[in-house]
């Protein structure tokens, strides 16, 4: 038996006794306070060991010691680490907002130019429906669609092309109908917008141009994963709730 079950067991034994003496105080007299205060020291003697050989505190210490010569421990200051934080938090959402400023204006300034049409055929557009699944079974082919080739991106954990934008059109809305092809039309020019922010700011990933119709359009490309936890449309409520107002954010850094 090891020396770490054989402290387990007998740890585990001497709370066993203790227990038992409460339950059977009727028939056994409890001990004095001289020796319940011999029990509690060795209980605590023994599971302080435990932990020891458990966590491996031990040998952590001797790590350090040994390299002792490599570290350098200073203190830290904590209004300092705070204001840093918060500098680097602002710094953040200042870019993400320059961003987004950005999308909004080239979209409404597109939205403006834009000529509608109420004669707009299905294949004047051409677009990456994120819904569509091209794979060497697939014999569907649509003069419209694109077809791309995905990579894998460590930062989205999935594939994606950054040569275009995806297209995702709620299941319940008609793709074909003059509304979603005036939409495609127009937010196609949302693009090089997209791929702007990107290179101004390499650490932004989803960006994302929902429209009331529920048409939405996001970059980088990459299919749709349509899961239990991932609905198959982006209903009036999330617009509703996206856009209705703006929204107050608290963050609070504590060192």
């Amino acid at each position: 038996m090891s020396v770490r079950r054989m402290d387990a067991f007998r740890l585990s034994a001497a709370i066993l006794l203790v227990l038992s003496l409460f339950s059977c105080g009727s028939a056994i007299q409890f001990p004095d306070s001289h020796l319940t205060r011999k029990w509690a020291m060795q209980m605590q003697e023994e599971l302080v060991q435990l932990i020891d050989d458990e966590t491996g505190i031990k040998e952590l210490q001797n790590i350090f010691l040994q390299f002792r010569q490599y570290y350098n421990v200073k203190q830290n200051d904590a209004k300092q680490l705070v204001e840093n934080a918060a500098l680097e938090i602002e710094k953040l959402l200042a870019n993400r907002s320059t961003a987004l400023k950005a999308l909004a204006t080239a979209a409404e300034n597109l939205q403006m130019e834009h000529q509608w049409k109420d004669d707009l055929e299905v294949d004047d557009t051409i677009y990456y429906n994120a819904k569509d699944k091209f794979d060497i079974n697939d014999n569907e082919t649509r003069q419209n669609r694109l077809k791309l080739e995905f990579k894998e991106d460590p930062d989205f954990r999935r594939p994606v092309s950054y040569n275009t934008t995806a297209v995702h059109i709620p299941t319940d809305i008609y793709e074909g109908s003059t509304i979603i092809l005036n939409e495609l039309n127009w937010t196609a020019g949302l693009d090089d917008i997209f791929k702007k922010n990107k290179a101004d700011d390499p650490s932004l990933l989803w960006q994302v141009f929902g429209s009331a119709s529920g048409l939405a359009r996001y970059f980088p490309a990459s299919p749709w994963v349509d899961t239990r936890n991932t609905p198959n449309k982006i209903d009036c409520m999330m617009y509703i709730q996206g856009a209705a107002s703006p929204k107050d954010m608290l963050i609070l850094v504590d060192a």
